[in-house]
Parts: structure tokens; C-alpha cells; sequence
């Protein structure tokens, strides 16, 4: 058969150039349709993945709207009841200050009546009436930690505070202004002079008023006592009053049945609440699947239909391929030689043969050699 081959024609070797036409043809369809096949798997995926987020969005969004819809409702209860308690709380406050006033109210009769005689006192021996101020006392005649202590403080601000404030106002304005002046000199003398006045001043008022006047400045003293006393037995009582928890007097009932009422309905929402997540996660989640798969499967199942059917074409395509390839080696390339059955070398060897320069396939192939290796 070889022989026969050899001493063949030209239709030969066109026959051949023929099938690997064929076969390159059906290489590019068969790329072609693997290349559908892949953008026909992405689109898939992609309207596979679209489905889900827009079937997880739905139920996101559906599901916050619920919630956003009861938590509404719960601000709403959550701001009036912060009404109601501001309400409670001024009415209290009210009631707990008029408690207050009428618990207190014989002190402070008491206080007015002492201020009335203290101020009758100094008046009437001619005492002036600064005497009779709580400061004057704190300055001349301190009693208890508290006056001490205050009366301390007010000697720093009059002896060292007062001095120090225009003794800057003094190196800032005239000082500065004088460089070969010794400031350190300047300063302790400024400071000096002011202690010393101040010194004078202070034991001229204490001569012209407490020693002066000592037995009314003595009752004075006691009359600020039995006040400092009253306000402690008046602060006592109202910190007691403000400890107390019992709040039946005060008459709240109504303020605490409102609160009550609220209660009970932000307890009755949150149930509903709760109520209508159970639905939805358990209906209304499977409605909104059935409605997008409904609504989108469709499509989804038609590029699957296609591509089933895609896929049958390409195993189709591919066994034609694979056909046409031993087709090719069996009847062409096992006798000419791989080498030959390319589509080139087959059109250069038909050329030869119509050209008149050899008559059978072997001929051909001998003259064809013979050209490129004297090349």
C-alpha cells in the first residue's frame, strides 16, 4: 500500500492538504466553543453569586426595617419616660424643698429674730454695724476650725496677696523703666511698707472696736453662735429629709403609675419585637428566597440548559477532532512522514507536481527535498 501511495498523484496530496484544513478548522471551533464554555461558567457564577447577595440583602434590609420600625417605638417610650421622670424629679424637688421650709421654719424664724437682736445691739451702742458681720468676727474674733482656718486665709490675701498684686503694678509701671535701680530692694521695701500699713490699720480698727466695745462685740459673738448653730441643727434636718427614701408624702403616685405604664408597653414592644423577627426568620426569610429565585432562576437555568448543551457540542467537536487527527496519521502521515502533512509543505509539493516536475507523490517528495537541501 505504501507503493501505491507513492505512485499517487496530486489529488493525493490536495486530499491531504484537504483534512489538515480540516483539522486546524475544527481546532479553532473546538478553542472557540472551550472559550464560551469558560465565559459561560464565569456569568454563571457571577449570576449564581448575584442571586445570593441580592437574596442576603433583601432579608438584611427587610429584617433592619422590622427593627428599626420597634426600635422607633422604643425611643419613643425611652423619651417620654424621661419626660415623666424630669417631671417626677421637679415635682419632688418641690415637695422636698417645701418639707424643708416647713421643717426648718421655727430655725429660721429663730436665725431672723437673732440677726433682728444683733443688729438692735450694735445699734443701740452705737457699735457700727461691720462689727456686727460675720467677716469682722472671722478677722478679730475667730472661733472653731472653720473660722480659723478662713480667718488664716483672709490674712494671707490682706497681708501677702494684696501687697504682692501692687507691688507687680509697681515694678511693671515705674521699676522696669530704671535699670540701675536694685530690684530686690525695691520690692522687699514696697512689700514692707504695705505689711506695716496694713499692720496699723488692722490694730486701729481692733483698738476703736473690740477693745473699745468689747462687752457688745462678747454678745455679738454669741449671737453668731446660736446662728452657726441653727444652721447646723437646719442642715442636719435637710440632710436627713434628703436621705429619707420614703417618698409617700410627697404624693408621686401618679408620676410612678405613668412610669409603671410605660414599662409595661416598652416590655409589650420589645415582645412584638421579638414576635416579628421569629415570623420573618421563619416565613417571611423563605417568602423573599421564593420571590428572588422565582423572579431570577429562570435566566440562571437557561445558561445552564446552554451550557449543558454547550458541553455536548464540545465532546462532539472533540471526538471529530480526535477522528480527524488518526484519519491524518493514518492515511497521510504514516506514509509521507509527519514532517510533510503541514499545509505548506503539501501546497509546495502539489506545486512541483502541476508544475511538471515529477509525477507520483515520491517524485514529488525527492525533488521537494532535493530543492531545500541545495538551498
Amino acid at each position: 500500500m505504501a507503493d501505491n501511495v507513492f505512485n499517487e498523484n496530486e489529488d493525493y496530496l490536495i486530499a491531504a492538504r484537504d483534512a489538515i484544513r480540516q483539522k486546524e478548522q475544527m481546532a479553532e471551533e473546538l478553542s472557540q466553543l472551550r472559550m464560551q464554555h469558560k465565559r459561560l461558567g464565569k456569568g454563571i457564577a457571577s449570576e449564581e453569586k448575584s442571586i445570593s447577595d441580592e437574596i442576603a440583602s433583601t432579608i438584611k434590609k427587610r429584617r433592619q426595617e422590622i427593627e428599626d420600625t420597634y426600635d422607633d417605638r422604643l425611643d419613643d417610650n425611652r423619651a417620654r419616660k424621661r419626660k415623666v421622670a424630669v417631671k417626677r424629679g421637679k415635682k419632688k424637688n418641690e415637695r422636698v424643698n417645701a418639707r424643708i421650709e416647713d421643717e426648718t421654719k421655727h430655725i429660721s424664724r429663730d436665725t431672723r429674730e437673732i440677726n433682728a437682736e444683733l443688729k438692735l445691739l450694735f445699734k443701740k451702742n452705737r457699735v457700727p454695724g461691720m462689727c456686727a458681720s460675720r467677716l469682722y468676727y472671722i478677722m478679730f474674733m475667730p472661733k472653731g476650725v472653720e473660722e480659723l482656718l478662713l480667718f488664716v486665709l483672709s490674712n494671707l490675701i490682706y497681708f501677702l496677696g494684696i501687697p504682692s498684686v501692687f507691688m507687680l503694678i509697681i515694678k511693671n509701671a515705674v521699676l522696669d523703666k530704671k535699670q540701675n535701680i536694685n530690684m530686690a530692694f525695691w520690692c522687699m521695701l514696697v512689700l514692707a511698707v504695705f505689711i506695716i500699713v496694713q499692720l496699723i490699720i488692722y490694730f486701729v480698727v481692733s483698738n476703736s472696736t473690740k477693745n473699745r466695745h468689747r462687752d457688745v462685740i462678747v454678745q455679738g459673738r454669741s449671737l453668731h453662735d446660736k446662728i452657726k448653730a441653727n444652721k447646723r441643727q437646719a442642715d442636719a434636718i435637710k440632710e436627713s429629709i434628703n436621705k429619707d427614701k420614703d417618698e409617700t408624702s410627697y404624693n408621686l403616685g401618679a408620676f410612678d403609675e405613668k412610669l409603671a405604664s410605660l414599662d409595661e408597653e416598652a416590655d409589650a414592644i420589645e415582645k412584638e419585637k421579638q414576635e416579628a423577627i421569629r415570623v420573618f426568620e421563619d416565613e417571611t426569610t423563605r417568602l423573599i428566597k421564593d420571590e428572588i429565585n422565582g423572579r431570577r432562576l429562570q435566566a440562571l437555568e437557561d445558561m445552564n440548559n446552554e451550557r449543558a448543551q454547550l458541553e455536548e457540542k464540545i465532546a462532539q467537536c472533540e471526538k471529530d477532532y480526535s477522528d480527524k487527527v488518526l484519519e491524518i496519521t493514518n492515511q497521510y502521515a504514516a506514509y509521507i512522514g509527519e514532517d510533510m502533512c503541514k499545509e505548506e509543505r503539501l501546497s509546495d509539493l502539489i506545486s512541483i507536481m502541476e508544475e511538471g516536475q515529477a509525477e507520483t507523490v515520491s517524485e514529488a517528495i525527492s525533488a521537494y527535498r532535493g530543492q531545500k537541501s541545495s538551498k
